[in-house]
């Protein structure tokens, strides 16, 4: 399908309905977190695509698309893992935020939840996200007031978790990987960068001991 711009009901609906997933995987934790986020992530890309089209195709994936893509992916763990540190020496109740996060890694196997996060989650997310809701934003309000809104609303899903610094963590992925998306034009860089990312940040590398 040849990609289109979405209209202001299809943005907006969508967008209730992404905080309505969030708050349910986030906030109620009905189901299995690894579950509802791999449905409704995947619910959110198929609307995108059924209401805008596919906002990429295969000439999109070039050496340079997936050497950006891994190189940023690699920065932003490295800006994690300074702001890890610094966040436990500013916030006493940072530590323990932080290993909240790391709790659903008891919902499921290393394998089960790289396989989510990588073909699954990433790509999804980064397709409505990024594809989706900052391309419609990029349109209506221009490329750096369209970027800068899509990361607040991105990262303001998030607050359903009463997570400081899983909001703090949203924030700091959706600045980069939304202007990976503002400034190549390509979803490509930003599924590469969010799928290695999560990977590491999650099941590899995670940045709390103990888990």
């Amino acid at each position: 399908m040849t990609p289109r711009i979405p209209t202001a009901g299809q943005t907006y609906g969508t967008l209730a309905l992404a905080a309505f997933f969030w708050w349910v995987n986030f906030g109620l934790h009905w189901v299995n977190f690894w579950i509802g986020m791999g449905t409704a992530a995947s619910t959110l890309a198929l609307l995108s695509f059924w209401f805008a089209g596919v906002p990429m195709d295969r000439t999109e994936w070039t050496w340079r698309a997936v050497r950006i893509g891994l190189i940023s992916a690699a920065l932003l763990y490295a800006i994690f893992a300074l702001g890890n540190t610094l966040s436990g020496w500013l916030f006493r109740f940072a530590p323990q935020q932080v290993s909240a996060i790391y709790d659903i890694r008891h919902e499921g196997s290393p394998l089960a939840m790289t396989l989510v996060l990588f073909f699954i989650t990433s790509p999804a997310e980064e397709f409505f996200w990024r594809g989706f809701i900052q391309r419609r934003f990029m349109h209506r309000f221009g490329g750096k007031a369209g970027w800068l809104l899509a990361v607040c609303v991105y990262a303001g899903v998030h607050v359903f978790s009463g997570n400081l610094m899983l909001v703090m963590a949203a924030l700091t992925a959706g600045l980069c990987w939304g202007w990976l998306y503002w400034k190549t034009g390509s979803l490509v860089p930003c599924i590469l960068s969010h799928a290695f990312w999560t990977v590491a940040v999650f099941i590899l590398w995670p940045l709390t001991p103990g888990v």
